[in-house]
């Protein structure tokens, strides 16, 4: 069998891919390992850059029916301090599991083969170049061959490490996981960030709301500070209820709602080199979370999207080399390097040392909350004095 491009992976990034090539004509395929609708364990964030998409993917007004907003942010101290900012772009809080797949049905409606409980073992390779997968199907060996593929089976991905393209760099390594608790006490229209000394650099606990009591709660933390705390994931959720007075008030008659799921979290500082001959990798495959917050899936849909152009240029010469295919690094520079670099300042600035979070609460706090400053410009302000005091 011979597809013109296979998508593996029908996560953000996969089905995203997709959905443009489809609106381009091209015959594509969009495979994946997983029964749909499928869960996946995520602080369920859907940030700014992508609601554009959702507009476009004709997906908006089903993605607000199954999301919660938010009108800003709470950003809690490791001193137990906290400040309210306010916020136009105030992530929305909806499911993934109903959310991903609002964006891979588009995929299909649109017209890419969306096939399900196919999992990919191996790229086929021939003289260098990419040209399709092997993997197994109903129990049985499978092999597709096409022009290019899109390799966006997630964080663990086998196909990416085949490439050489898989990133593991210890200080870009974070591991989340992902609770929905109802109880919650004195539940906000903010979505939270707790932090605390233990986390650092860049470690939280999280909740965003659901409606007045019931909340995904989640911890995001290095690899490093996992270690150096001797804990388990799961583990944080009570360390953190019982060891801090926001904890407590969160968590301490909160009731959880099935169970606790974790995951890898694999970061980066920028756009990099995630192309090969007759391949682009996207989404978590290509390491794209970003290294303050972990927010991977708008840069995972804006990638997907840089992807299926790349492709859709690459077809109208009929070249597939990597030469061609590096045009998709300077798309996801043009798209994502100026989101990368704010989360990197974020991340430098106020999220690196405990003291640098604890001083910003104390000078903005009262300011901030009174005239319903927003949190872009209190930020913003924050890393212009952090840089002041040293130059």
């Amino acid at each position: 069998m011979k597809r013109q491009v296979i998508v593996v992976g029908a996560g953000p990034a996969g089905a995203t891919a997709a959905f443009y090539l489809a609106r381009a004509g091209i015959d594509v395929m969009l495979l994946d390992k997983e029964s749909w609708p499928r869960d996946k364990p995520c602080g369920d964030g859907l940030r700014e850059p992508i609601w554009s998409l959702y507009r476009d993917m004709g997906v908006w007004e089903e993605v607000l029916q199954y999301s919660t907003p938010s009108t800003g942010v709470l950003l809690g101290a490791p001193n137990q301090t906290f400040i309210k900012l306010y916020s136009e772009m105030a992530p929305l809080c909806g499911p993934r599991k109903i959310i991903d797949h609002i964006v891979a049905k588009a995929a299909e409606r649109e017209g890419a083969e969306f096939i399900q409980n196919f999992e990919v073992t191996a790229l086929i390779i021939k003289r260098g170049s990419v040209k399709g997968v092997v993997g197994v199907y109903r129990g049985q060996p499978a092999r597709i061959e096409a022009d290019v593929v899109v390799v966006a089976d997630g964080s663990h991905s086998r196909l990416s490490h085949q490439l050489g393209l898989f990133n593991e760099d210890p200080d870009l390594v974070f591991y989340g996981a992902r609770g929905y608790f109802e109880d919650i006490g004195e539940m906000t229209d903010l979505t939270e960030f707790f932090y605390n000394d233990i986390f650092y650099p860049t470690g939280y606990m999280w909740v965003f709301p659901m409606s007045g009591t019931k909340g995904n709660v989640g911890a995001f933390i290095t690899e490093g500070a996992l270690q150096r705390s001797g804990m388990r994931l799961e583990d944080l959720f009570d360390w953190w209820r019982d060891n801090t007075a926001l904890g407590n008030k969160r968590l301490r008659n909160a009731r959880l709602l099935g169970e606790i799921k974790g995951w890898r979290l694999p970061a980066c500082r920028e756009p990099w080199d995630n192309y090969a001959a007759g391949a682009l990798v996207a989404g978590d495959a290509g390491n794209m979370i970003e290294a303050a917050f972990g927010g991977g899936q708008d840069l995972a849909m804006l990638a997907g999207k840089d992807a299926a152009e790349t492709i859709i240029e690459a077809r109208e010469i009929g070249d597939y080399s990597a030469e061609t295919l590096s045009r998709y690094k300077k798309k996801l520079i043009d798209s994502q390097k100026g989101i990368y670099d704010i989360f990197n300042l974020g991340r430098e600035y106020a999220l690196t040392e405990p003291d640098d979070l604890n001083e910003l609460v104390r000078i903005f706090k009262d300011k901030a909350e009174s005239e319903k400053i927003p949190l872009e410009n209190v930020l913003a302000d924050w890393v212009m004095l952090k840089m002041q005091k040293m130059s």
